[in-house]
């Protein structure tokens, strides 16, 4: 930084109190800037879903963006604490109907986390206000305004909108093409629900493999599991966190999925009739009382948006939707942040004019980077459902690695 130019006060606003928003408040506060995070969530324990997300290959990406205090933590946020991350790691792929293993897919030095444990560390030193719902967003002279539902408003040089893929940022720079901004949908259902088994199914689970794996078969059923906790000695006391997916049939009523749980339990359970042990055991022993949680696949193709002379930008879920069935959702989180904290820390001065000057240069890079990952994703959830073609899919093809940012380019 070039401190013979005057520097003047900047704040950013980030929208939304996840990965994405609460990192960003990390790399503004290192670089000196002045950054509050603006959650919609009453508190951190206001949401009763909890899930675990896999980092494949952004691990050193997190080195980047967080102080060497809190990295030194992230073991303790692990599924199971006691993991440690090693060069020889698989994500195991079965034939769900027949028990037979497909294919390990490379996993080396992966970790995967519970998203509630992770976002208590690297919520730590980040200034953030709960209850913060955005409705709406206006630019000004000097930058930009953020209103709430609760009738306040912030004002600060930038706004980014980190609130996830239904973002109010996506759609306030898209107002005048309001279409532009729409999520598309694929014709996929999935069922998902976190709970604990016998201490023999439990185990039984861990022994095909002691964190996750996937299944694939010919009805065109994908089914996930993930160890989600299992810190205490019992086996019993372990959960586990299930993602079933499968292709909308004609005449199935999302909307009622989506609010009765006996129907969306036995509407999961119906498809997944085939199963060999131990995973249709372990769905058919899910407790009549689980909350379980309907989800439609959707994504938004990344495009370049107007900034508002770099007033107003986007990163994380807001900035490139995507779906989960390769993972890469987290990992491109954070490669955007730690991309936005290269450009800070080039900047000549704490002016808005340079600050500018880095979104721009950071857009430039995740337009591209993002609507490469979006599309391939998308593609791939496509193939897994249709046994025709999941050989031949970015999952098994390609495994957990990252989306290569040009259509011929190499992987990284």
């Amino acid at each position: 930084m070039d401190s013979t130019k005057a520097s003047e006060t900047l704040r950013v606003l980030v929208i939304g109190g996840g990965s994405a928003g609460l990192l960003m408040g990390h790399v503004f506060k290192r670089a000196g800037i002045e950054a509050a995070v603006f959650e919609q969530d009453q508190s951190p324990t206001a949401r009763q879903r909890d899930w675990n997300f896999g980092i494949y290959w952004a691990q050193s990406r997190i080195e980047e963006c967080l102080a060497s205090e809190l990295y030194a933590q992230i073991n303790q946020t692990q599924t199971d604490r006691a993991y440690r991350h090693f060069e020889g790691s698989v994500l195991p792929v079965y034939n769900g109907q027949t028990g037979e293993l497909l294919k390990d897919l490379p996993a080396p030095h992966a970790i995967r986390l519970r998203r509630r444990s992770w976002l208590d560390l690297i919520r730590t030193g980040v200034d953030i206000r709960y209850g913060k719902r955005l409705v709406s967003i206006a630019t000004t002279e000097q930058g930009v305004t953020a209103t709430f539902e609760d009738g306040t408003t912030e004002e600060g040089s930038l706004l980014i909108g980190c609130e996830g893929a239904h973002s109010v940022a996506r759609n306030f720079l898209f107002q005048m093409t309001p279409n532009e901004a729409e999520l598309l949908e694929l014709p996929i259902s999935a069922f998902v629900t976190i709970t604990n088994f016998s201490r023999d199914l439990a185990l039984a689970l861990r022994k095909v493999h002691p964190t996750y794996v996937i299944t694939v078969d010919p009805t065109g059923l994908f089914f996930f599991c993930s160890a989600h906790n299992c810190d205490s000695e019992d086996s019993a006391e372990w959960t586990f966190m299930f993602v079933i997916t499968w292709k909308t049939k004609d005449g199935e009523n999302r909307t009622a999925l989506s609010q009765d749980n006996n129907l969306l339990l036995d509407t999961m359970l119906s498809h997944s009739q085939h199963l060999a042990y131990p995973f249709k055991d372990a769905l058919h022993a899910i407790p009549r009382n689980t909350k379980c949680w309907h989800t439609r696949m959707s994504y938004w193709p990344t495009k370049p948006w107007d900034n508002r002379g770099g007033r107003v930008t986007l990163a994380g879920d807001a900035a490139h939707p995507m779906t989960f069935h390769r993972g890469q959702g987290l990992g491109n989180a954070i490669t955007d942040v730690a991309e936005l904290q290269i450009h800070l820390r080039a900047m000549k001065a704490h002016t808005r004019e340079e600050l500018a000057k880095a979104i721009g240069k950071y857009e430039q890079e995740v337009w591209t980077r993002g609507l490469a990952a979006v599309m391939e994703n998308a593609e791939n959830t496509v193939a897994v459902h249709d046994w025709e073609k999941v050989t031949q899919s970015p999952l098994v093809v390609k495994g957990l690695k990252k989306v290569a940012d040009k259509p011929n380019g190499d992987e990284a």
